[in-house]
């Protein structure tokens, strides 16, 4: 038990030390993505000298702060940003490993847990994309297709060549089965996520939402399927809820002033919120799932068939 225990403790360091490598390589597209950049070339350099970083300072969080957020060549001062993005996606990809590998476990006790790090893999993949759209939204309030387009795609894709990946009750046995379960999940959140968008620019007289978020939405229901995806769209607004007040307080106090309010006093970056709604159930699905959303889903099931006249059960 020891052995497997001290098995399990390297690969947990192993992965966050992968989650602060794909942080740097995030910090990268975050940058370069939304001005049409390559991600490849040139090489990370300093922005006041030029000069390029060289690998021995470029190692996730600990050049920072080895080079006291400084350039080495000419001193300029390096974003604290940079090792909290690498840190941030470091701890969530520890955090996937915790909850796919440690804590609900897909393999017998004492094999390698190859399954559960599948999964690992599968939601690493879909927390590091949410990391770039939360970024790339705060920055620039828009969320680059090169990111979410490319997540649906990898939503469904992977979902039809392993078909159990997704979170209950969104598995599936076959390769078509979990390719019209990511299509569904898909199509249903960033159709609901459209028809807020119109009705709510309808009733404001003025864009609501971002077409970004419809994308972010159906980015998420591919990976997680529409139920998940549901609970994420109306969890979202309590994450960005004190983001919201605080615009409102600072527009009162413009107002009290006598300044003129900017479009960037009316508007907060929806993403960001999404994102981390998504990542908040999907480390806790199963307790999630098990102790609250499939009675709901259950309920809503039953109701939705009595008010058309049939008597079915709870389908979970």
């Amino acid at each position: 038990m020891f052995l497997s225990s001290l098995v399990l403790a390297i690969l947990g360091f192993g992965i966050f030390a992968t989650g602060a490598v794909v942080g740097s390589f995030l910090n990268v597209c975050i940058y370069r993505i939304p001005w049409q950049k390559s991600m490849i070339w040139p090489s990370s350099h300093c922005p006041r000298c030029m000069t390029a970083i060289a690998p021995g300072d470029n190692i996730p969080i600990l050049s920072w702060i080895l080079l006291r957020g400084e350039c080495r060549n000419c001193g300029a001062r390096i974003s604290a940003r940079y090792p909290l993005v690498e840190a941030l996606t470091g701890c969530l990809f520890l955090a996937a490993y915790l909850a796919d590998v440690i804590y609900a476990p897909r393999d017998s006790w004492g094999q390698l847990p190859l399954i559960g790090l599948g999964a690992t893999a599968y939601h690493a993949l879909f927390l590091a994309l949410l990391v770039a759209a939360t970024f790339i939204d705060y920055d620039l309030m828009i969320i680059p297709d090169e990111v979410t387009v490319t997540g649906m795609f990898l939503g469904v894709a992977l979902g039809a060549i392993w078909p159990g990946i997704r979170p209950d009750p969104s598995t599936a046995s076959t390769s078509l089965a979990g390719l019209g379960v990511g299509v569904a999940g898909l199509l249903v959140s960033a159709g609901l996520t459209q028809a807020v968008r119109v009705s709510s620019s309808a009733v404001f007289r003025r864009e609501a939402m971002g077409f970004g978020d419809v994308t972010l939405m159906g980015m998420i229901g591919a990976f997680l399927g529409w139920r998940a995806a549901l609970i994420i769209f109306f969890v979202a607004p309590f994450f960005g809820l004190g983001h919201a007040c605080w615009k409102l307080l600072k527009s009162i106090g413009k107002r009290l002033r006598g300044r003129q309010l900017s479009n960037a006093d009316r508007e907060i970056p929806y993403g960001p919120y999404l994102s981390m709604a998504a990542a908040t159930v999907l480390l806790s699905w199963r307790w999630l799932w098990e102790g609250w959303a499939r009675g709901l889903f259950g309920t809503l099931y039953v109701l939705f068939w009595w008010m058309l006249g049939a008597k079915v059960d709870e389908p979970f």
